[in-house]
């Protein structure tokens, strides 16, 4: 039996896993009707992570209904108030990461996680991940363009305030990048 709670009971440990070792990544094999134009590892992390407790942000109404009709989380107004921001690599904007809550000293956990769809998790900019969780380094290629990662670093310089973040590909593929990671480009 592979029900709708096992699937996202599965994709609970890979994105424990993911973000325990900051740059691996992992393939979530689980398939779902999506009627979204994000790929099926973004909703899939929608679906395990959302409910009703918590808001999201994305570009598009009709992807935003899709995953309210799916998680019971509300699509949130604005950026900043925001528990999760979905958003394509395309779609990127420098305000997603300078409007994200980073949560505040007495309450980092009220920071936003940001969910990138990205066209490749292995091709790309070249970049070295250090920090918690990553023996010496990690090398990693993604598509994302340095001044994305930039503007990642700015939010994240001052721990514990920051933003996490999971990228996926159209093959979902999956990587995490928490706040407590250090990420140069190489």
């Amino acid at each position: 039996m592979n029900t709708q709670i096992h699937q996202t009971q599965k994709h609970y440990r890979t994105l424990v896993d993911i973000f325990s070792y900051p740059g691996k990544i992992a393939a979530t094999m689980e398939n779902m009707d999506n009627y979204s134009t994000f790929g099926d590892g973004v909703l899939m992390t929608a679906v395990t992570l959302l409910d009703n407790e918590v808001t999201f942000h994305t570009t598009f109404k009709s992807d935003g209904q899709e995953i309210s009709l799916l998680t019971g989380s509300e699509q949130g107004a604005d950026i900043e108030h925001s528990d999760y921001l979905i958003v394509k690599e395309k779609d990127l904007e420098a305000r997603i990461f300078e409007e994200a809550a980073a949560g505040t000293l007495a309450s980092p956990e009220k920071s936003a996680t940001v969910i990138i769809e990205a066209d490749s998790l292995h091709e790309g900019s070249g970049y070295r991940l250090t920090g918690p969780g990553i023996k010496e380094e990690t090398i990693i290629n993604i598509s994302l363009e340095p001044r994305w990662i930039g503007l990642r670093n700015e939010k994240c310089k001052e721990y514990p305030l920051g933003v996490d973040m999971i990228i996926a590909d159209g093959a979902n593929n999956m990587m995490a990048i928490p706040r407590t990671t250090k990420i140069e480009v190489i």
